[in-house]
């Protein structure tokens, strides 16, 4: 059966458990009711049993829908909290349609590639792939073949997961976390020249460095610095 999902609940607010507790109240007194009428009535006819039994069932539904709803948000809030606390720049990453299935492994949408799947194992990797990196991006000799040497995976892989998991090329994805980390510095006025800065992140050339933040973020790194 095909279960739709409640528009009634605010899953936002202060009050969300106050909601719930309304929504499933409503169609739960209604079963309740018609319970002690059957029973105070035992002689029923069978249109009228149909009848009632039709009420029960969709009451029934209801209560039904609005816990498949529950357990939905809060599934998604779980995934949701695991990727901002573990991922240093979680926008970079697109997880949807977050389900836990009984093996407690995590499946997921990336990027809208609808049939990709992402488990546990492979969360934790593509976690330790992006601390490594930033752990290193000072680094002029960051790359891909230096990435597998102490990943302990092979190049291929490196490739294969990156595009996976990010919808990105792995040159791609480490330039990204670059001006992410960039931004990060020059918000917070670390530096207090764009040569520093792109030099912070391992980007030799400041002017190539200027022109892929402006690409990126629509705005000139000087900017932050005047």
């Amino acid at each position: 059966m095909q279960i739709s999902q409640t528009s009634t609940i605010e899953w936002g607010s202060q009050t969300v458990l106050s909601q719930i507790a309304g929504e499933i109240n409503k169609p739960l007194k209604e079963i309740i009711r018609l319970i002690q009428y059957i029973q105070s009535k035992p002689a029923t006819t069978d249109q009228e049993a149909k009848r009632l039994s039709s009420i029960m069932l969709d009451s029934s539904e209801q209560i039904e829908s609005l816990i498949a709803d529950i357990i939905r948000t809060e599934q998604n809030n779980r995934i949701e909290i695991l990727v901002h606390d573990k991922f240093k720049y979680p926008s970079l990453y697109s997880f949807d349609e977050v389900e836990i299935n009984s093996s407690n492994n995590l499946i997921t949408q990336i990027n809208g590639f609808s049939k990709n799947r992402i488990s546990k194992s492979d969360l934790d990797w593509l976690i330790r792939l992006e601390n490594t990196i930033l752990e290193n991006l000072d680094s002029y000799a960051l790359c891909v073949p230096w990435i597998a040497g102490e990943l302990a995976v092979s190049e291929r892989q490196i490739f294969r997961k990156i595009e996976k998991f990010t919808g990105l090329t792995p040159n791609k994805y480490i330039r990204s976390l670059k001006l992410y980390k960039a931004k990060e510095l020059l918000e917070s006025y670390t530096y207090s020249t764009v040569n520093e800065v792109s030099s912070a992140v391992g980007m030799k050339d400041p002017h190539y460095f200027s022109k892929l933040y402006m690409k990126e973020f629509g705005m000139k790194p000087k900017e932050y610095l005047v």
